[in-house]
């Protein structure tokens, strides 16, 4: 679930306004509820030869779960539903001196199970119950949007379905009654209207109303092909980016050593550095992007580091980067923690005048060298740049 501000319409350009969230209660959740919904009809035996022996039959009722019942099931209407799970084949012509070959036939007739003439029946109130704790999900993750966009002052103004999924009638009715009752005067979802150019809903209530202004709830046409169409677009887009920034799912920081201080650290995790020559605490977490932060892709995230070489001392070095999924992330590094990547990098190409010479009191010379890791974030990767000077 993705909440998007619209910023500009030509060119279109938007920002998401919310975290995304998502949940495993998409569209393949309802093929598994229904394969379970078989099962418990037919029994584990009858199911097991359904699917082994008689593959095409079972394939035959997915297809029709998935194109007919998953799009256009409406309670209102389907009082029943009737599931094809055998095509008849007709019987092949004898030849003397064979006998004839066994062809695969369909379930036999199963009044208690529901089977009858080749067709498993389903009524309205079992197509609810494979639907309804899907649905409940996807509710429950858009109103979680809608609550955050809401508790800053926002107004949501639609509901966008894409998808396969997006192309369901009752889900389509399930979101409009949850989420804009208003608009139906006379107590019933109507079907998706035409698409048009400008919403057809009517005007919203008054805002200063106790009420919550309803959502639009879209459901345009060719919905299921928008990820096809929006890599395309995507393609096309050549450098400006419709989406101008993004907002962090998590936190994302580096951990590093710092000087001890006795008022924020324990004293039993600090050690004796000889190169600083004073007493240092490690684990610490810097968290260099917030979780919610709007991010942009032409505005990269940079760490800075500062790292010592001793004479001899390999110059690759090793930086871990850490996420946290918390609201709160901690301040130091636990095992609880996301481990995103290990950047690697061969900091032997830079030119030894870029590195400071030190020495401590015992006369131990060393090398320091300060640089930066930026971290640009787009839509489905992270990249990095080492930079010194």
């Amino acid at each position: 679930m993705i909440a998007y501000k619209i910023v500009s319409l030509t060119p279109l350009r938007v920002e998401e306004s919310a975290v995304g969230t998502g949940g495993l209660c998409g569209s393949a959740f309802l093929n598994y509820r229904f394969e379970e919904h078989v099962k418990s009809r037919l029994g584990q035996t009858r199911f097991d030869e359904l699917k082994t022996k008689k593959a095409k039959s079972w394939q035959m009722a997915l297809k029709y779960f998935e194109e007919f019942v998953k799009r256009s099931f409406n309670e209102d209407e389907h009082q029943e539903v009737n599931i094809p799970y055998v095509s008849a084949a007709p019987p092949l012509p004898q030849k003397p001196g064979l006998t004839n070959p066994l062809s695969l036939p369909g379930l036999p007739d199963d009044e208690a199970a529901g089977l009858d003439s080749g067709f498993l029946l389903l009524t309205s109130s079992q197509v609810k119950s494979i639907f309804d704790p899907i649905i409940k999900e996807v509710c429950d993750l858009v109103q979680g949007q809608v609550d955050v966009l809401r508790r800053k002052g926002a107004i949501v103004s639609g509901i966008i379905l894409v998808g396969g999924f997006g192309q369901s009638d009752y889900l389509y009715r399930r979101l409009r009654a949850h989420f804009a009752p208003a608009y139906d005067d006379e107590g019933t979802i109507p079907p998706p209207p035409p698409y048009t150019e400008l919403p057809t809903n009517p005007p919203p209530p008054d805002p200063l109303a106790d009420r919550p202004l309803p959502i639009e709830v879209m459901q345009p046409i060719h919905a299921w092909t928008a990820v096809v169409r929006g890599a395309v677009l995507r393609g096309l887009e050549s450098g400006s980016s419709t989406v101008l920034s993004r907002r962090a799912r998590m936190h994302y920081g580096t951990s590093y050593a710092t000087v001890y201080d006795e008022t924020k650290h324990p004293v039993t995790e600090r050690y004796w550095s000889p190169l600083w020559e004073r007493w240092m605490v490690s684990d610490r977490m810097q968290w260099h992007i917030r979780k919610g932060e709007p991010i942009s892709p032409t505005n990269p995230i940079a760490f800075h580091y500062t790292r010592n070489f001793r004479p001899g001392q390999s110059m690759v070095v090793t930086d871990d980067l850490i996420a946290c999924e918390a609201d709160d992330p901690p301040d130091r590094y636990t095992r609880d923690l996301i481990h995103v990547c290990t950047l690697t990098t061969d900091l032997s190409a830079v030119p030894r005048h870029l590195f400071t010479k030190l020495t401590t009191t015992r006369g131990v010379e060393f090398l320091n060298l300060d640089f930066t890791l930026e971290m640009t974030v787009d839509s489905a990767g992270l990249g990095f740049e080492l930079k010194v000077d």
